[in-house]
């Protein structure tokens, strides 16, 4: 989105918080800064107290800065700084305020904290009070915009039908395809976790590696959790496939052309709870783009994709079985192989290209600061 409002003449900040201070200009031209994460305690509730008490802390940071800048519009990506929303959008010039919204939060936080507490009914209040925190906040917005139909549904019973859009997080990865020399069978892309698949995939190369001796996976992504890594390894070394699975830490996001164009098939493995059901992931565009027949789950947005589009084969994500049959099908099949690769290019190209968003993201912003200039107008 950045890039995409840069090249067609807005001047762009990028604010946010990371590992380190830092602050620049992209080669793109855009004008960064990162502020370095505050980190209180190591007791994650602790920390969350002890950061809100903090007078000087990263929100409070961030609020001066984006104020500083006295921008006509604020586009803000995160849950945990819509706070500040109502605080700039009271500022003397009046900004427009826009949240993008690309995650379900209210039920990931019963889905990916409930899931692994006995304390459930404590998770699944403090799951209503984000969601009413989430939706109360939103309502000071100018404009909510959500990357697929669920979440656009769900803003609209809060807000008015003209202040919720859609739009999808597509890809211009297609620029980059080449024809390479395949590295890897398989490729994962993005936050590996346990319902994202990480154990049942591993459970699939062992099966796998019965008929494919020299199979080749990489999971290409950041573990949540030091258990999980460790989980991962034992099995890796359990069923002897060291040789047969790398872990590759997340890379900068023009590198991940590199793997996705030595990869054969993309992986989208997720466990049927609540959160994947409603999301819509964009390496299921990436990997389409990038000419790779996808093994996926079956149900909820990718299910439909892959199934409408015929870009690969749709599986039960609780049965490595079912995910290494569909695997050995389109590694021995070639005929089905083209004609997914193909299909999901062809689809790219057509529907799924970033640049189709990129005309909404900007008749959107065109059509946010008319609005906002006949107000001031007619004030």
């Amino acid at each position: 989105m950045a890039v995409s409002l840069k090249k067609n003449g807005f001047e762009v900040y990028y604010l946010l918080i990371g590992n380190k201070n830092e602050k620049g200009i992209t080669k793109e031209g855009i004008n960064f800064e990162m502020l370095k994460l505050k980190t209180f305690s190591q007791n994650r509730y602790l920390n969350f107290v002890l950061k809100r008490l903090n007078p000087n802390n990263n929100y409070k940071k961030l609020y001066k800065k984006a104020a500083s800048l006295h921008a006509d519009i604020y586009h803000l990506h995160d849950l945990n700084i819509i706070k500040i929303g109502k605080r700039i959008k009271d500022l003397s010039h009046k900004p427009i305020i826009i949240y993008d919204v690309h995650d379900p939060f209210s039920v990931n936080i019963k889905d990916y904290v409930g899931g692994q507490t006995n304390f459930k009914w404590i998770i699944n209040l403090y799951a209503k009070y984000i969601n009413r925190f989430e939706k109360n906040k939103a309502k000071h917005y100018d404009l909510i915009i959500t990357t697929e139909e669920n979440l656009k549904n769900e803003f609209q019973k809060y807000l008015p039908r003209n202040k919720v859009a859609i739009i999808y997080n597509y890809t211009y990865l297609h620029n980059f395809r080449t024809e390479s020399i395949k590295k890897y069978d398989l490729i994962y892309c993005g936050g590996i976790t346990e319902y994202r698949g990480a154990i049942k995939i591993i459970e699939a190369i062992h099966i796998l590696k019965q008929d494919f001796k020299n199979m080749k996976m990489i999971f290409l992504g950041t573990i949540f959790s030091a258990k999980l890594k460790e989980k991962m390894l034992h099995l890796i070394q359990k069923y002897d496939l060291e040789k047969n699975i790398e872990l590759k830490n997340n890379v900068p996001y023009h590198d991940v052309v590199k793997y996705y164009n030595q990869s054969k098939i993309g992986l989208g493995i997720f466990l049927p709870i609540e959160t994947h059901k409603i999301i819509l992931p964009i390496k299921l565009f990436e990997y389409m783009a990038m000419g790779l027949p996808i093994v996926a789950s079956n149900f909820g947005h990718i299910h439909n994709y892959v199934l409408n589009d015929k870009v690969g084969v749709t599986v039960n994500s609780n049965k490595p079985n079912e995910i290494a049959k569909a695997v050995k099908e389109l590694l021995l099949n070639e005929k089905l192989y083209n004609s997914c690769k193909n299909n999901g290019i062809k689809a790219v190209e057509k529907k799924y290209a970033w640049s189709t968003m990129e005309k909404k993201l900007l008749l959107t912003y065109y059509e946010l600061l008319k609005s906002r200039k006949q107000l001031n107008n007619g004030s």
